[in-house]
């Protein structure tokens, strides 16, 4: 049975970028291990700027911002475009990387365990191909074995399911129960009512909180 206690905690909570207005404000939730968040709201409605102030990227302009773990991200695919050829081996690699000085290389026990990470979400026969060869549902779960090589307990995803098919849609939402069901906690920002009604609670924003519950009160008014 997973710690119930909050990993995440938003109290009126505002945030923006440095130099800028307020872009999200009225912001209060809380998160347990375990749970799946649909977060919910239009394109500029702020959904990317929480997920930066979560990764510690963005400091509040108001409120308090508690985070209990290490974060990882798993980004847009076409924000995770190479411009040099990579495999998907090395794409794991870096988040081994983001944890070690930057003049040191990968050793065995690394690329065993990005390997394993791999193995973890179906890819293990696709380590040597180019990242960008890979289908965009084989890139988001390139990006999901990276978070997990940084021993992510919380684990954010920007719009994982634009551009995948029918699917990689289901396997990626599979993926994503199986990391709750090992007591990670996860958020998944979506513009799509159908999707965010999947997950445990949603957080609906437009520039400010509208609400945050279980899908079935929360979506009536989305």
């Amino acid at each position: 049975m997973h710690d119930r206690r909050p990993v995440i905690a938003a109290r009126e909570l505002a945030v923006g970028y440095p130099g800028g207005p307020v872009v999200l404000s009225d912001l209060t939730f809380a998160v347990a291990p375990g749970e799946r968040v649909g977060v919910l709201g239009p394109n500029g409605g702020g959904k990317t700027t929480l997920m930066r102030a979560l990764l510690g990227e963005l400091e509040p302009r108001a409120g308090t911002l508690v985070v209990e773990g290490r974060p990882g991200t798993v980004p847009q695919t076409d924000r995770s475009r190479l411009d040099y050829p990579v495999s998907a081996l090395d794409v794991v690699l870096m988040g081994a990387l983001s944890r070690s000085p930057w003049w040191r290389r990968p050793g065995r026990s690394e690329r065993a365990a990005a390997l394993a990470a791999l193995g973890r979400v179906g890819l293990a026969d696709r380590a040597r191909t180019t990242f960008g060869e890979l289908s965009g549902g084989q890139r988001q779960r390139v990006l999901v074995a990276r978070a997990l090589l940084q021993d992510a307990d919380i684990v954010l995803f920007d719009e994982p399911f634009t551009g995948l098919d029918a699917a990689s849609t289901d396997r990626l939402m599979a993926l994503i129960d199986d990391l709750a069901g090992e007591g990670r906690c996860v958020l998944v920002s979506t513009h799509d009512v159908a999707q965010a009604g999947a997950w445990d609670h949603v957080l609906r924003v437009d520039r400010r909180m509208l609400d945050y519950g279980p899908p079935e009160p929360v979506l009536v008014h989305a």
